[in-house]
């Protein structure tokens, strides 16, 4: 009787498939998950550069946003990801040069006035995009946070 299980191959591919085919679909939902959380930082540092660009022009923020409302909604806008604002949090502070930023009692909040220097930084808050990466990441969550200095444009005070 063993003899004759072990020429019987009937059922052998779904075993093997059973074996195998876990393991490849968790290294696939692992690889989408690392896929989209640098996707998610590239497009936050994109939509950051484009922020800070507008506001070292010194213009005003459109009626109903504050500047660094406004400088949020741009990175969400210009990152081209369905990214949540909840997730979103960014805070400027002004310097009146490059040397005044190992001082932080320099530090003004805000986005400073012309030729002064801003730091923005922008922390954004993302769950998992699969099942895996939600069991993976620490409370589900993956911290994307990086730093942006920008030297504003001389424009006229105002």
């Amino acid at each position: 009787m063993v003899r004759r299980l072990r020429r019987d191959a009937r059922g052998a591919t779904a075993v093997e498939f059973a074996l195998v085919g876990s393991a490849f679909f968790a290294v696939l939902l692992l690889l989408m998950e690392a896929c989209w959380q640098v996707a998610a930082g590239a497009a936050l540092d994109m939509g950051g550069r484009e922020a800070a660009r507008w506001a070292a022009t010194g213009q005003a923020p459109p009626a109903g946003f504050s500047a660094t409302g406004y400088v949020a909604d741009t990175i969400l806008k210009t990152s081209g990801l369905p990214l949540t604002s909840a997730g979103l949090s960014v805070t400027a502070e002004s310097f009146p040069g490059f040397g005044a930023l190992a001082t932080p009692a320099a530090a003004k909040p805000g986005l400073g006035g012309p030729s002064d220097v801003v730091r923005y930084t922008v922390v954004y808050r993302s769950r998992g995009l699969t099942p895996i990466g939600r069991a993976l990441l620490p409370l589900g969550l993956l911290q994307i946070q990086f730093v942006i200095l920008a030297k504003n444009e001389p424009y006229p005070a105002g």
